[in-house]
Parts: C-alpha cells; sequence; structure tokens
C-alpha cells in the first residue's frame, strides 16, 4: 500500500470517529464564494478576518489536502494544480472530507473537548502522514493541555500539545507551525529550525494552520449561508469548482495586490523554511537550493521556469494565477467583485469603505467582531516577516527585471496597478 493511500484509509477511519458530516455535502451548499488570488496576495490574512463572521461558513484552512486525499493533486490528476470540471478522483473521499471539515469557529465547551481534540487528531495525521498518530491519545493529550492552557491562547496550547506529542513522536516539528518564532524557542530552547520539507509526502502546506474549536455545518446553515473556499491554487480550479457544488450561485471575489508586493512575498517564502507544495525534482532555480520542493501554487507551464532565476519563477506564479483568474471571469461570467489588499488593509478610511462593498456584495452582516477589526486591523496570518508598507524596497534592484517585463506591466495595468508609485 502506498503511503498515500495509508493516511487516506486512516483518515477516513478517523472521520467516522468525528462529528457525522451532513449526507450530500456539495448538493446542499446554495452560495458558494472563491477568494481567487496569487499566493502571497493576502488571502490568508483576508479570510481570517471573514472567518470572525458568524454569517458565513469556512473550511479550517485550504483545501488541498482534501484533493490530494482524493487523487485530485498532483502528480495523479494532472502536471499541474490545474483541475477541469471532467476530472475524476474519488469524489465520495473529497466530499466526506469537505463535509467534515465545514463550519466556523465556536468557543469551547466541555462537550467539545472530544470533538476538538479527534479535529487536532485529523490535523497532526495530514501534518505528519508517514507517523501513526493515534487519536484516542490526540484527545488525552488535548484535555491535559487544555487544562494548563486556556484555548484562547491558541498559540500556547498548541505549543503545549506539541510538547506531550513529541514525547511520543519526536518527529513532529514545532517550526513548521504558526506560530510566533520567540515563542517556538521559549517552549522548545536549542531546538533548530528545520532545513527542508517536513518529511517525503505532504498533505497541508507548512506553516501548519493552527486549529481553533469549531462548530460543524448543519443543513440549515448550508441553506442559509454562504460557504467561503480560499486556497490560491483555486485559480487553476474555478471550472472543477463550480460543477463541484451544482446547486450553489457560484461567485469569485477576485483579491490583487500589486506586483511588486506580491513576487517579493514569493521570493521571501521560497527561502522560508516552510511553503513546500510539490514534490518535483530536477530544480535548478538560481537563488534556491532545494532542488526536489517546489513552493506554493503549481500553474500549467511551470516546467519551463525550473531553471529560471527565483524572481521570474514567482513573477510568473504571480502571473500566471490572476490570468487564470481573468480568463475565467471573462469566460464563464460569473457573479463577482474585485478587491484590493492594499484598501481592506490599508488606513482605516480605506478599510471602511472596502469592507462596506464587500458586506453587500456578500449579502450578509459581518457582524460586531469584523466590524471591530475593520478599526482596528489584524495581526498578520501566514507571514515570513512582520508587515510594513514598502518592504519590497529593500530588494527593489533583484525585482526589477520581472517588474520591468511587458506582461508583468501589462497584467498590473489590467488589474489597476499601472502606476508603480502606488505599488506599497
Amino acid at each position: 500500500m502506498s503511503q498515500l493511500a495509508a493516511v487516506r484509509e486512516r483518515l477516513e477511519a478517523l472521520r467516522g470517529l468525528r462529528s457525522p458530516p451532513v449526507p450530500g455535502f456539495c448538493e446542499r451548499v446554495r452560495d458558494v464564494v472563491v477568494v481567487a488570488s496569487s499566493s502571497r496576495g493576502g488571502s490568508s490574512v483576508f479570510t481570517e478576518m471573514l472567518r470572525h463572521a458568524p454569517s458565513l461558513c469556512h473550511f479550517r484552512a485550504e483545501v488541498n489536502p482534501f484533493l490530494v486525499l482524493a487523487g485530485l493533486g498532483f502528480p495523479d490528476a494532472g502536471d499541474s494544480d490545474a483541475l477541469d470540471p471532467s476530472a475524476g478522483g474519488l469524489r465520495d473521499v473529497l466530499e466526506g472530507e469537505l463535509a467534515a471539515d465545514a463550519g466556523g469557529w465556536a468557543p469551547l465547551t466541555p462537550q467539545g473537548v472530544r470533538p476538538y481534540g479527534l479535529d487536532l487528531a485529523w490535523r497532526l495525521t495530514a501534518h505528519w502522514p508517514t507517523l501513526p498518530i493515534d487519536p484516542e491519545a490526540v484527545v488525552s493529550w488535548t484535555r491535559a493541555s487544555l487544562a494548563v492552557c486556556s484555548p484562547e491562547d491558541l498559540a500556547g496550547f498548541h505549543l503545549d500539545l506539541l510538547r506531550r506529542v513529541r514525547g511520543v513522536h519526536p518527529q513532529v516539528d514545532p517550526w513548521f507551525y504558526d506560530i510566533d518564532p520567540e515563542r517556538i524557542h521559549l517552549a522548545f530552547p536549542g531546538l533548530a529550525q528545520p532545513v527542508g520539507a517536513p518529511g517525503p509526502v505532504v498533505l497541508e502546506e507548512p506553516p501548519f494552520v493552527l486549529a481553533r474549536p469549531w462548530r460543524p455545518v448543519t443543513p440549515e446553515s448550508l441553506a442559509g449561508r454562504p460557504l467561503v473556499i480560499k486556497t490560491p491554487s483555486n485559480a487553476y480550479r474555478l471550472p472543477f469548482l463550480r460543477t463541484l457544488f451544482p446547486s450553489a450561485r457560484f461567485r469569485v471575489l477576485h483579491l490583487t495586490r500589486n506586483p511588486a508586493a506580491s513576487i517579493n512575498g514569493l521570493v521571501d517564502g521560497w527561502r522560508y523554511r516552510g511553503f513546500h507544495s510539490h514534490r518535483v525534482g530536477g530544480l535548478a532555480i538560481a537563488g534556491y537550493a532545494d532542488p526536489d520542493w517546489w513552493k506554493y501554487d503549481l500553474p500549467p507551464g511551470w516546467r519551463a521556469w525550473t531553471s529560471e532565476p527565483l524572481e521570474q519563477v514567482c513573477g510568473f506564479q504571480w502571473r500566471s494565477a490572476h490570468q487564470h483568474v481573468l480568463d475565467f471571469l471573462g469566460r464563464e461570467q460569473p457573479d463577482r467583485l474585485r478587491v484590493a489588499f492594499e484598501d481592506v488593509t490599508g488606513e482605516r478610511a480605506e478599510r471602511r469603505e472596502a469592507w462596506g462593498r464587500i458586506e453587500a456584495w456578500l449579502g450578509v452582516d459581518l457582524g460586531a467582531e469584523v466590524a471591530r477589526i475593520v478599526e482596528h486591523g489584524l495581526p498578520p496570518v501566514m507571514a515570513t516577516h512582520a508587515p510594513r508598507r514598502r518592504r519590497w524596497f529593500a530588494k527593489a534592484a533583484q525585482l526589477e527585471p520581472v517588474l520591468a517585463r511587458r506582461d508583468t506591466r501589462e497584467l498590473a495595468g489590467r488589474l489597476g496597478y499601472a502606476d508603480p508609485k502606488s505599488w506599497v
């Protein structure tokens, strides 16, 4: 049995222990909102803000692991992240995992501790697919960690949980989680930062999301709330997603960010300890040391870029994602809204205007907590460095060849970034 088949079998057994999923999940969804963006385009921060809205449904993180488990990832379903409506795969596995994961944040109750532990067991299994994670042990560790840590301190709770997990599975490395490095240093003094991917099989791209207590969807919530789907690789899967939910109104929120900031973020991420996504082998990218692991989304045509300078590879990723979104929008004409990341995280007046448009387009009340965040801002999510305006200026000379390309400038103009002076 292959490693993927073995982890699929273990997760299927675990799914039977978790909250019963809504039957016929994909058919029951009535409103789908895909946040379409490039990698390092701000979609993690943006979607984290949306997760505070009780009027929306979400998945806990990105949908890539479910697609891989269903045989709908690279290389099983093709030579890139692209999927068209005819893609086969194990649709029952995909629907089962989507149904078990969909929901929203919820306060942790005494009755919710065991379901939370089983959810954490799923995530640990997906993070470390070659390790025999025992779900009941994870439930026990979860109870023990909750006895000494508040679930409100999500990082502190996970650090304590990972310490317990490492007692049995020392291969589990906290450096692959979305946790402040200073807190990792304090919790695990002397533990060196890793080099390379977390293992030979990657289901979820690190840094791994910290799982919160969760309320699963119900038939009623699926009928009355939009389901938000965020994964940058979905720029190449929009036709597939549209047919995956046959009864749903299908909408696309196109999140843009200027090319300098996005490409700079991609360059930083390729050199960071996480973001491993596809084990491809044969890479000879100047400025990147790992010959085996491609990072972030895998666009069609990627093989032509395996020997190019890193900044040119990152420019190709930025252009390819947005071009595929624009092509789909022009061809299919779905309900769409374009939003600039610079506006949703900009000055307070800009944030208010942008989020007012988003709320009106979604047609739901985003609630008091989103309004509070719009007023005060949100800490970074999945960031390689603390955010600051014009961070890309530090690598301006390195980025200039890709930013000066005609195809980069033309696409930037189509997205509303014709004037480089506006790139922040």
